[in-house]
């Protein structure tokens, strides 16, 4: 999220950016699980749904599900009959068939129709062997570390979702981050790759535990 064009669609009220962008009516975890049941694409969710495993819910204005780059052409196979489009930089393209991704595009929305609302928010992670995160290649984690399995769903750890999330600061962020259960461990590492990216607050706030929950509402990041 880099232009102040984004910045501006990310500061919109839910209601503006739906009028603007189109009703969103995301999947349940449950269905994207029965959606993805015989693909074989490495798939899991992220974002805030993520984050709060193990914690009190809270309102969500989509769902989160990344994939690997490299599974994309498989993605596409098993989203046949989905429209999918590009999600750069606050802007949306039909992604066609036969049509390539633009160089540096990071996400997907999916729906079915123009009449139908959105209801995949699909990210794009450049991790093969392991998870990477995007801002910088210098952390990584083992699949195996990186996720982790709840009433048969993958999920994202809360951590490393919160890691995500440093950078947006907002106070559906700062929510999710009070919120979240964290063992010792994951509190650490936290901790670390926040101090290593820059974010010295939130890392502070990691590592104090002085965690305020401040009610978030607002639109999908999409960008």
């Amino acid at each position: 999220m880099g232009s102040a064009f984004a910045k501006a669609v990310n500061d919109l009220d839910e209601e503006s950016f739906q009028a603007l962008y189109g009703r969103w009516d995301p999947l349940e975890p449950a269905e994207v699980a029965e959606l993805f049941r015989a693909s074989s694409v490495r798939w899991w969710i992220a974002g805030g749904r993520a984050a709060r495993i193990g914690a009190p819910a809270r309102h969500h204005e989509d769902t989160d599900v990344a994939v690997r780059l490299d599974d994309v052409d498989e993605l596409r196979k098993d989203l046949a009959g989905w429209h999918l489009w590009e999600a750069n930089s606050g802007t949306l393209r039909p992604l066609l068939s036969g049509d390539t991704l633009t160089a540096g595009c990071e996400q997907l929305w999916a729906r079915r129709s123009a009449q139908q609302p959105w209801q995949l928010d699909l990210l794009l992670n450049r991790g093969t062997d392991e998870w990477v995160f995007k801002r910088d290649a210098r952390i990584r984690v083992p699949w195996e570390r990186a996720l982790h399995t709840v009433d048969g769903i993958p999920y994202l750890r809360p951590e490393i979702v919160l890691l995500h999330k440093a950078h947006l600061d907002r106070p559906k962020d700062r929510a999710d981050l009070a919120a979240a259960r964290l063992d010792p461990g994951a509190r650490a590492w936290l901790a670390d790759a926040l101090t290593q990216t820059g974010n010295h607050s939130w890392a502070t706030l990691v590592r104090t535990g002085q965690l305020l929950a401040v009610p978030g509402t607002g639109v999908p990041a999409p960008w």
